[in-house]
């Protein structure tokens, strides 16, 4: 028969509550290691969104600063008199002055006559009702946003204009136009404050790039670069798939988050690029944070249920030598030791109020044992005992019983052998004799009968 290995319970039990402890808190803190690092990406998600939006604002605080200069500019010249050029330059002028960031501010009567701030030429041959921005403008009859294109002035530099359609009642009579070359677009872009590792980007209304950290993607006289080509992730942020988030290798070789806000007027897009180190560092954090707290529960929850299960079980430590010296035949042991109130205190207790029944049983058994051997089988009989223990009184008072008749019956029929004797002396009648000696063999046969089912060695 195989061995089985020998533990202990205290053994059994620690080991099966460390299971128990460590698979609770395992599952507890991978559940809370997903929600929390759903939770984290999510904050950190919005947080992306929040930057992303303010970025935008400040943009559109920047555009709507250069709409709100050509809409005071055109109902100023709409007051007073448009057609004369010195109030026009005067108009446009001070605008200019008040407004140095502006690298041309101008306006173009329906004529074609161009009067440009700061006695800047407009260029010769060109015709202003022909460019892009007066024909937006008087088209949509409203302010408009020009995407970057090369100035007529100076077409080694790229501007960004914002007209407005100057009216006389219903006739327009001109538009006014501000410019911004690309430089103050990114001189104002590198303002806008970032978290160390993100930057902001800015597309015009065709999704090609107006501003970016790579000053190889920004717009010149020669080329304009689609964002599309050089990002083509970008793509999903700007058409809103994947909830706006899409994560991707900048220029750079990093790994960044994007995020991106359409302009209602301008239609222009401000993105912002987040290193997904940064929402992985937080992620971490948040892992770590859950992994120490669960560490320590399971730290403090084990020093607990040792410290528990040893209080517990220390009176099986106390009750292992006592039955030891039962085992030995020592049933005088006391175990009255117990001191909790719980189902070990209840087995001590039982268990020591069992073995002083035993003793007793025992101790009873040997005083009238002992009587027998000395010759008193008038001692008194054993009371009843408990349950299966009323046997071993009922065998000893039978035992008691039945010596008391046959010692009786033999000192009974030793008197008689002895009158017997005498009368056998004292007659010579044969025929007496014979009688006296059937009635001796008689009572040798009752004591025969009574004492057969002894065995004798």
């Amino acid at each position: 028969m195989k061995k089985t290995k020998r533990t202990t319970v205290k053994s059994r039990i620690t080991k099966h509550v460390v299971f128990a402890i460590i698979l609770t808190v395992g599952f507890i803190t991978v559940v809370n290691l997903i929600y929390l690092s759903r939770r984290i990406i999510e904050q950190q998600e919005m947080k992306l969104e929040l930057a992303t939006q303010i970025s935008a604002n400040e943009v559109d605080n920047w555009v709507h600063g250069m709409a709100t200069i050509t809409e005071d500019m055109a109902g100023t010249l709409a007051a007073l008199d448009y057609s004369d050029q010195n109030t026009v330059r005067s108009v446009i002028d001070n605008v200019a002055n008040s407004h140095p960031e502006l690298y041309y501010v101008y306006f173009s009567d329906t004529d074609g006559n161009m009067t440009m701030a700061r006695g800047v030429k407009f260029a010769e041959g060109v015709d202003p009702r022909e460019r892009g921005w007066y024909k937006k403008a008087s088209s949509a009859g409203h302010t408009v946003v020009i995407d970057p294109y090369a100035s007529a002035t100076r077409p080694d530099v790229m501007m960004a204009t914002v007209a407005t359609p100057v009216y006389l009642g219903t006739k327009m009579i001109g538009v006014v136009g501000v410019d911004a070359d690309i430089e103050s677009i990114q001189n104002f872009m590198s303002t806008i404050n970032f978290e160390e590792g993100s930057y902001g980007f800015l597309l015009d209304s065709q999704n090609n790039i107006i501003v970016h950290p790579n000053s190889k993607y920004n717009p010149t006289a020669e080329k304009i670069t689609p964002a599309f080509e050089v990002m083509p992730e970008l793509e999903e942020v700007v058409a809103g798939k994947d909830d706006g988030y899409v994560t991707a290798k900048d220029y750079a070789g990093i790994s960044m988050v994007y995020s991106a806000v359409k302009l209602e007027g301008s239609r222009w897009t401000v993105a912002v690029a987040y290193p997904e180190s940064n929402f992985l560092s937080h992620v971490d954090r948040g892992i770590r944070i859950s992994l120490i707290v669960a560490i320590f529960c399971v730290i403090f929850a084990l020093g607990d249920i040792t410290y528990t299960v040893r209080k517990v079980l220390k009176p099986l430590d106390k009750m292992n030598p006592a039955m030891d010296r039962i085992m030995l035949g020592d049933f005088t042991t006391k175990l009255n030791f117990a001191t909790a109130n719980d189902e070990i205190g209840d087995m001590q207790n039982k268990l020591a109020a069992s073995l002083e029944e035993l003793s007793r049983v025992i101790q009873k058994q040997k005083y009238v044992l002992s009587e027998m051997e000395k010759g008193n089988l008038v001692v008194e009989d054993i009371e009843d005992f408990p349950g299966e223990l009323n046997e071993i009184a009922r065998s000893v008072n039978s035992i008691k019983a039945s010596f008391n008749d046959i010692i009786s019956d033999i000192q009974f029929s030793a008197i008689n052998l002895q009158s017997f004797a005498m009368g056998i002396n004292e007659s010579s009648d044969l025929e007496e004799m014979r009688s006296v000696f059937e009635e001796l063999s008689a009572e040798a046969n009752i004591l025969m009968e009574k004492t057969s089912h002894f065995k004798t060695i």
